[in-house]
């Protein structure tokens, strides 16, 4: 029984990725971390260049073992044209503070993307700009306005004969508060996804987030899991 616990214990700390640093003052911060973002969506296109979508999504920390953010998006997008779309975002979130309870945020985006082809290889580049605050919270409470660009850019490859295409994407956050500002995080991520037809569509990522402009940066793992299902207006 002992060395049966003794390796649970060594294989459990094998796992963990938790790894914290201490500060000039003693504090211990997260520096890396292993978390789980799942979703589940559903999307309605009542014509063919609009599109609705409300999904449901949550995101563990700590290991994966401790519910980080509940969230909840209601957005719409345009494509005027085939290389060309607009979209706009609405969020609430439920997200654990510092002091351990739940705090309630909303946040709104608006993008703009632009895609193409060379060969088998599909582009896409997208700008945002969101801004985020928390409900309930005066500015002489503390609270302010978020606000940030994001640039991403993806590269999508188109096998022969096969349903599970890869892509990459890298993403930059610029920070546009003028309490804290400049770059702070970079994104990468590697996903595929697979259509089940009429059942919807199921994805996968791996994504690794680096935090920039601190003394001490955390670096996230991050394995994704989605799902959604598309509803269509009958021609």
């Amino acid at each position: 029984m002992k060395k049966l616990l003794s390796r649970l214990t060594l294989l459990s700390l094998i796992l963990s990725t938790g790894v914290y640093s201490q500060t000039e003052d003693g504090t211990l911060v997260v520096t890396q971390d292993l978390e789980t973002w799942t979703k589940v969506g559903l999307k309605y296109k009542p014509y063919k260049k609009f599109t609705l979508g409300l999904d449901q999504g949550f995101r563990f920390n700590t290991n994966s073992t401790r519910l980080d953010q509940a969230l909840t998006d209601l957005n719409f997008k345009y494509r005027p044209f085939t290389f060309l779309n607009f979209g706009l975002g609405l969020r609430y979130i439920s997200d654990r503070g510092g002091n351990d309870l739940f705090d309630n945020d909303f946040r709104f985006n608006i993008d703009g993307s632009f895609k193409h082809k060379l060969k088998r290889f599909k582009f896409k580049y997208r700008f945002r700009y969101q801004n985020r605050n928390e409900l309930g919270l005066s500015s002489d409470e503390g609270d302010y306005f978020k606000h940030y660009l994001r640039l991403k850019a993806a590269v999508k490859y188109d096998f022969n004969n096969w349903k599970l295409d890869p892509t990459f994407s890298s993403e930059i956050f610029r920070d546009m508060t003028q309490i804290t500002g400049g770059f702070d995080k970079l994104r990468f991520t590697l996903g595929t996804s697979y259509s089940l037809k009429k059942y919807g569509e199921i994805g996968g990522y791996y994504r690794l987030e680096r935090e920039l402009g601190t003394n001490y940066p955390k670096t996230t793992s991050i394995i994704g899991l989605n799902y959604v299902f598309t509803f269509k207006t009958k021609k």
